[in-house]
């Protein structure tokens, strides 16, 4: 087992401001958290094609432990690290292959990474994490199994 800590800070101006935010107030958020991981992932991956779509997480070949909301899953960052302005979709899907996600209709889709965009979210093993985007997107992640002791 081990620990990874991460830190999420909001900061953001009033509105009224000489550089204005886009509230009223002030806001100046910060948190940090140590979760506890064992096994983890970590890779990159260069869309091919538009057809290019592929499956981050397969939650039947991860390592549930328990069927207990919040005992099995990981902590998922992912990050569009495209070198132009293309869009990285991310969504999920149960026992399916990935999918076109771009479709402005598509349910799986949960949501886009527009260019150096990122995401630090929990998810439980119980679907898919699937992505999906145009040929030359560029997309990293980094997937840290939580700890089921």
């Amino acid at each position: 087992m081990a620990t990874i800590t991460p830190k999420l800070t909001i900061t953001a101006n009033s509105n009224t401001a000489s550089t204005p935010g886009p509230m009223s107030v002030a806001l100046s958020l910060s948190t940090t958290l140590g979760l506890t991981v064992d096994k983890t992932q970590a890779k990159t991956h260069t869309f091919a094609s538009a057809t290019d779509h592929f499956t981050i997480i397969d939650s039947d070949t991860e390592d549930n432990g328990s069927e207990e909301a919040g005992i099995n899953g990981a902590f998922v960052y992912v990050k569009n690290i495209s070198a132009t302005d293309l869009d990285v979709f991310i969504g999920n899907v149960h026992d399916a292959a990935a999918e076109d996600l771009a479709a402005n209709a598509d349910q799986t889709r949960l949501f886009t990474l527009r260019q150096n965009e990122f995401a630090f979210f929990p998810w439980d093993y119980t679907t898919d994490l699937i992505t999906d985007a145009a040929s030359g997107a560029i997309i990293e992640y980094f997937v840290f199994n939580r700890s089921n002791t």
